[in-house]
């Protein structure tokens, strides 16, 4: 058989039924510094290590369908991010949480899951809305300034190449945070493949034109707080969007 003949039959193989379990998830501590591939190598692992039965893509190069709602950037925390894991079989939500934490590092953890409907659309086409919290000497008066310019035009690689880019449309909305730490502020940013920003650039735009310190920006402690769908201020957390 010739290998065109071969790869046009690993095209071509039947649907394989995927029963989902989507997973809320946090981290801090050292796991903070894990890169987004590595984070995904820690969830595939502890998985494998479970004995959970993983449903794995065919082809070439078979990989656990886990599929995550938006990558987070090294330094992140999260209090409340999602993936996707698809399963060959129906799975108790309860059961899954427990397997999972049991072999996940410690500062990595499943908060919650339940099994879903096979969606239609990737958890990641669906997420609009990230609500992020800084903490930062002076970071709320930065803040404040960054939301009342008209603009914030910072440089970001695209393709290898440098591309001039404005933020502030990105930017929604800003408010005390709950902590009721006064070197503290919460705020909604757009996420997601339509419109996104990271925090990193925020931050490189409040040293560049709100008079923050540019060390303190680079050291600031960033916590992204939850996912949403739909349009601000009508957004639902993922975990509560209705799959069909």
């Amino acid at each position: 058989m010739l290998q065109s003949e071969r790869e046009k039959m690993m095209t071509m193989q039947e649907h394989q039924t995927a029963y989902v379990q989507r997973a809320s998830f946090s981290r801090e501590g050292a796991t903070v510094f894990l890169g987004h591939l590595d984070l995904m190598t820690c969830f595939e692992r502890a998985a494998r290590r479970a004995g959970l039965p993983i449903l794995y893509s065919q082809g070439y190069n078979p990989r656990p369908m886990m599929v995550f709602a938006l990558p987070l950037g090294v330094g992140i925390e999260t209090r409340c991010d999602y993936l996707d894991v698809s399963l060959k079989c129906p799975y108790d939500a309860d059961k899954f949480t427990e397997e999972l934490n049991a072999y996940l590092p410690t500062g990595l953890r499943i908060i919650k899951s339940k099994e879903i409907p096979e969606p239609k659309d990737s958890i990641m086409s669906i997420v609009t809305t990230a609500a992020y919290r800084f903490g930062a000497k002076g970071i709320r008066a930065a803040m404040e300034k960054a939301m009342q310019e008209e603009s914030l035009i910072v440089t970001k690689m695209a393709k290898g190449k440098e591309k001039q880019t404005d933020i502030r449309p990105l930017l929604i909305s800003l408010s005390q945070a709950s902590d009721g730490d006064p070197d503290s502020v919460d705020f909604y940013a757009f996420a997601g493949s339509e419109r996104n920003v990271r925090p990193d650039l925020i931050l490189s735009s409040l040293s560049k034109y709100c008079g923050m310190d540019p060390q303190t920006a680079e050291n600031t402690r960033v916590i992204r707080l939850g996912l949403f769908s739909g349009e601000y201020p009508r957004i639902i957390p993922i975990s509560d969007v209705e799959v069909r």
